[in-house]
């Protein structure tokens, strides 16, 4: 019995050592397998990215060339038929630009965005198109006045926003924002150029320039001026809040503006069907009205007649 369980641990002993052996041979086995791929592997890795490196280094060696530097001088700009010569000049010379830009280097547009960021008339860089090899064309977003303000002998220009925008930049006259102009007797503080301006008539004003043209009012009636003197003021002697001037000197009484929220006011739609209707018997030219007053539901107005060669207010409508 004892000698049984000494030859069965023998026995065990023996397979145990059979199976090291086994594994041994078999890890010996892989290693020789393995040792070639991974050898493979690591020069491959060493030559994908020894190439990736020296290409990378080729390309920024060769874009550091001078030759790709492009100097703010050499901008060109797609600049609107509104704006002079000498802001096509000026903004190549901004103090915030750098003195010189590579071709092809990170981020450029977002760069000259910022060199561009403080320029009262630039809204954004639109898109850089680089010219090859040290050229690039710059396409901007500009501000564009969307009327003449006029104070006494003083005239201002500002866009869709009340921005207030410096005249020497923009070609004077010009149809596209300067007709009808603003009438402005009594403004708040001038503001500093690319500031709005903080007057309710200015903005009033702005907004129903934009409803004349966008409705061609301004042409069919040959409106010259928007005066809004007394836009949001105590209204004690019944005067108009906004005044429309033709060329035959006629005033059109259009009332309050919007942002004045005056109760039970006509909508700038119902006001031109009201004008519209005096033009049906008097004419768009209204030359022989000394006004017209369309602030109401039923619209008034009052023509000249000549005695003695004196305008006299004949009639009412």
């Amino acid at each position: 019995m004892h000698q049984h369980k000494i030859k069965e641990i023998i026995n065990r002993t023996f397979d145990l050592k059979s199976f090291l052996n086994f594994l041994s041979m078999r890890m010996e086995k892989q290693k020789r397998l393995l040792y070639p791929f991974l050898l493979r592997f690591f020069i491959s890795a060493f030559v994908i990215i020894s190439t990736i490196w020296g290409i990378k280094y080729a390309w920024y060696s060769t874009t550091d060339l001078n030759i790709f530097n492009v100097s703010p001088s050499t901008f060109s700009f797609n600049t609107p038929s509104w704006v002079t010569d000498r802001f096509s000049n000026d903004i190549k010379h901004v103090s915030s630009l750098n003195e010189y830009y590579g071709m092809y280097e990170n981020n450029l547009t977002q760069k000259i965005s910022d060199a561009y960021g403080g320029i009262v008339l630039i809204k954004k860089v639109d898109s850089i198109k680089r010219i090859f090899p040290n050229k690039l064309n710059i396409k901007l977003v500009l501000r564009k006045p969307t009327a003449v303000v006029k104070s006494g002998r003083n005239a201002y220009l500002v866009d869709d926003d009340g921005i207030l925008l410096p005249k020497e930049y923009y070609i004077l006259p010009n149809e596209e924002y300067d007709s009808p102009y603003i009438q402005n007797n009594r403004p708040a503080r001038l503001p500093l150029y690319g500031s709005e301006w903080n007057d309710k008539g200015v903005k009033a004003g702005i907004e129903l320039i934009k409803f004349l043209r966008a409705n061609n009012v301004h042409n069919i009636f040959k409106i010259l001026a928007v005066d809004v003197s007394n836009v949001c003021k105590k209204r004690t002697t019944g005067k108009s809040d906004i005044i429309l001037w033709t060329e035959n000197n006629t005033q059109i009484r259009w009332g309050c503006s919007p942002l004045c929220n005056e109760p039970n006011e006509l909508s700038d739609e119902e006001k031109l069907q009201n004008l519209l209707s005096i033009a049906k018997s008097e004419g768009t030219n209204l030359k022989r009205m000394d006004y017209v007053d369309v602030r109401w539901k039923k619209p008034l107005g009052k023509r000249w007649a000549k005695a003695d060669g004196i305008n006299e207010i004949k009639e009412d409508r």
